[in-house]
């Protein structure tokens, strides 16, 4: 069992796990009932011998939400392959299906990913908000000032837009977001094409693309074959190699417009990955027209939230923060963890002519990174900084999310 007293949804499982088989289906179904309730992301189901350990991704982190002594761990991740269509018998092999909604009355499709571990196969089920499906660019929590350069790149004919950041960063949510608005713009005059890995929404107006590597269908040879399609805008899921990485260039000094999302540490560090890539420095300088670097933080619970009343809840910054920083407390309206919903921090390069004769130069992160803020960068610290001051979210995720030098 999980920590503290028993809820009542542990109770209920307790006793469904108890019935054995014939409990199965309905424990399932609680299951995701509960994280629906929740509001989670993400169901982690894996088996430790005869114990099945159950957890909710809420806000980005992944918590425990049940531990049960059980003798059908295997018959419980059985029964989430068989909602997704998956084999039962091959547990020896990763696979991915999906759940259709009606099948646990979730108000969204399920995706679901079997994997083999040494205690047993784990199952792992990503629910989908539907209240983020649609959601628009100013729904996003960009500062003003970025959204409007981000709706004025979606806009134009040619050249790169990348996104950075972690998994679970919302960059995809940006990417579809940033297309419904070229969209509504264009009014549906742009032949626009992704090519995802995998596909998660299905946006009207849209050629969506998946691909398989293990049939060769890679993002760099749908590239390849998608420049005779016509395209004019193309979403490329995540620039990991080289190859792929000179195609979206060269798409995006011939006319089309390029969004994609590429793995870097900071808006500056994109362009040290690029040239890491052994991409040459004009291609990069000349392609890239913005580079967006983004986080989630939790936001505190409104209700439970307290003030800062020592200087060691700061981590290290300025006491000028005390009494005007918060931290987490918990209570049921958060399900005990201090926290509710999250906010986006952001950083916007614009790729001016400073920074283009920086990267011609094969320039380091940090002096690239430095010539952004003095042409008017507002960098993630600075923007972590304004969500502490205004009690949005506390030092201690603000630091969980950005690392030990957040505060610079």
């Amino acid at each position: 069992m999980s920590d503290g007293p028993v809820t009542p949804f542990e109770a209920r499982l307790c006793e469904l796990a108890e019935g054995g088989v014939e409990g199965v289906v309905d424990f399932a179904d609680a299951v995701v009932a509960e994280a629906i309730r929740r509001g989670a992301s993400d169901i982690h189901i894996e088996p430790f011998g005869a114990t099945l350990l159950v957890r909710f991704r809420l806000d980005g982190v992944l918590l425990p939400a049940l531990q049960i002594p059980t003798q059908v761990p295997t018959n419980v991740v059985s029964r989430f392959k068989v909602l997704a269509d998956l084999l039962t018998y091959q547990s020896d092999m990763p696979q991915e299906g999906r759940i259709p909604r009606d099948r646990v009355n979730a108000p969204a499709d399920l995706r679901v990913s079997s994997f083999p571990t040494v205690r047993g196969e784990k199952v792992v089920i990503r629910l989908f908000d539907p209240e983020t499906q649609d959601v628009k660019l100013e729904e996003l929590g960009y500062p003003p000032a970025v959204r409007e350069e981000l709706e004025r790149q979606v806009q134009n004919p040619g050249g790169i837009l990348l996104l950075t950041g972690p998994a679970g960063s919302g960059k995809t949510t940006t990417i579809y977001a940033a297309l419904r608005y070229l969209l509504e713009k264009s009014g549906g005059a742009r032949h626009v094409v992704t090519v995802e890995d995998p596909v998660e929404r299905m946006l009207p107006g849209v050629t969506q693309t998946q691909v398989h590597p293990g049939t060769g269908l890679t993002f760099a040879r749908c590239l390849r074959s998608l420049m005779r399609q016509d395209p004019e805008v193309i979403v490329i899921g995540e620039i990991r190699d080289r190859e792929t990485a000179e195609i979206g260039m060269e798409a995006g000094l011939t006319g089309h417009l390029v969004i994609s999302t590429i793995h870097s540490g900071s808006a500056a560090g994109v362009f040290t990955r690029l040239l890491e890539m052994k991409i040459e420095p004009y291609l990069a300088a000349s392609a890239v027209n913005l580079v967006v670097a983004q986080r989630l933080v939790r936001r505190l619970c409104e209700k439970c939230r307290r003030p800062a009343r020592a200087r060691e809840e700061l981590l290290g910054l300025s006491e000028e923060l005390l009494g005007r920083a918060h931290t987490a407390a918990g209570c049921d309206q958060c399900f005990n963890t201090g926290y509710r919903g999250r906010t986006v921090l952001v950083e916007a390069l614009r790729n001016s002519k400073p920074i283009r004769e920086e990267v011609l130069q094969r320039a380091a992160t940090e002096t690239i990174h430095l010539t952004a803020i003095s042409h008017g960068m507002r960098p993630l610290q600075e923007a972590a900084l304004e969500a502490v001051a205004q009690g949005v979210t506390s030092p201690v995720e603000i630091r969980r999310v950005l690392g030990q030098d957040w505060n610079g």
